[in-house]
């Protein structure tokens, strides 16, 4: 019952918040030219970062009165709906940060992973990769309750904390980088939360709730409801070229896939996702994700699918 309200209320806070910054995003700092040369409000993702916050505010006070419940199941079940709403918290308000500076104050000389470490070894350090850097330390600020979910902290365990953070970093980066046209990151992001949640599941069924100190499914998923939600309000501006979610939107969406495949994963699994991540972020940086999809039918019928009264006229096919 708690997550359908978490649902309910994440869509009305979603609401709330993009009337409140609709004269915010219209100005000219977040104003920016998408592919078709269309100048548009950009980082409408910083919806995000507000609305969550008004979720976190009753969900944290709900869970924390019902920890004394009787009951090792109950406890295990208020105990991680609040250290996984305080790390979704810290996800959707840090990478929604990070992507809005990036938004306001990106360099769009330097791009890829490439061009940001060459402008570092030049002594100048670009908002993308200081964005990467602070990225990764926010990921591993979050998934840190997960971490001492382990009576035995180890140097395999650092190791495994490290890695996973870095995972979901570089998925957020990924997220971004299918940003490029309208509604295509969250045409990506809903049937990903859909595989992250089965797999969440999967792995709540294999734990018996007790065998780890932090139960998955209320760790992730109903935290995770709450960005969905907010997701859907966007979805409909994003799709029909009203606004674009920007980095600061985009990077939110990738880094909640990423923290569901390291909470729904074991360990070999999450290594092959990392490396596919990198191989993903590397490969954009010489391809074009968009040509990719538009010279394949069916990724072409679903990326145009409530796109209407738009064409490729103008685009640079980034």
């Amino acid at each position: 019952m708690i997550a359908l309200w978490v649902f309910l209320g994440s869509l009305v806070c979603g609401v709330l918040m993009l009337l409140l910054l609709r004269g915010t995003l219209v100005g000219e700092r977040l104003s920016r030219t998408n592919f078709r040369g269309v100048k548009l409000p950009t980082a409408a993702g910083i919806v995000f970062a507000p609305a969550f916050l008004l979720v976190w505010i009753p969900v944290m006070d709900y869970a924390t009165r019902n920890l004394g419940v009787d009951g090792q199941l109950m406890m295990v079940r208020y105990h991680s709906l609040r250290a996984g709403i305080d790390s979704m918290l810290i996800i959707v308000l840090g990478f929604c940060l990070l992507g809005l500076i990036d938004d306001v104050a990106g360099d769009s000389g330097a791009r890829g992973f490439k061009g940001h470490f060459s402008e570092a070894l030049h002594g100048r350090f670009t908002t993308g990769l200081v964005k990467a850097f602070l990225g990764f330390v926010v990921a591993l600020v979050a998934m840190q309750p997960w971490l001492y979910a382990h009576s035995h902290l180890t140097p395999s365990v650092y190791g495994t904390w490290v890695m996973d953070a870095a995972l979901i970093a570089l998925t957020a980066n990924f997220f971004n980088l299918l940003d490029l046209r309208p509604g295509r990151a969250l045409k990506v992001f809903f049937p990903a939360l859909g595989l992250c949640a089965g797999l969440t599941l999967r792995f709540e069924t294999l734990s018996g709730g007790f065998m780890l100190a932090y139960a998955p499914l209320y760790f992730y998923l109903t935290p995770a409801l709450s960005v969905t939600a907010i997701a859907l309000v966007l979805f409909p501006g994003d799709l029909r070229e009203k606004f674009m979610l920007g980095d600061a939107g985009s990077n939110v969406l990738g880094a909640v896939i990423g923290l569901g495949l390291v909470l729904g994963t074991g360990f070999w699994w999450r290594l092959g996702v990392l490396i596919l991540m990198l191989i993903l972020n590397i490969l954009s940086e010489k391809y074009s994700f968009s040509k990719a999809i538009s010279s394949n039918r069916a990724l072409n019928w679903i990326d145009f699918l409530g796109r209407k009264g738009q064409d490729e006229a103008g685009a640079n096919n980034n």
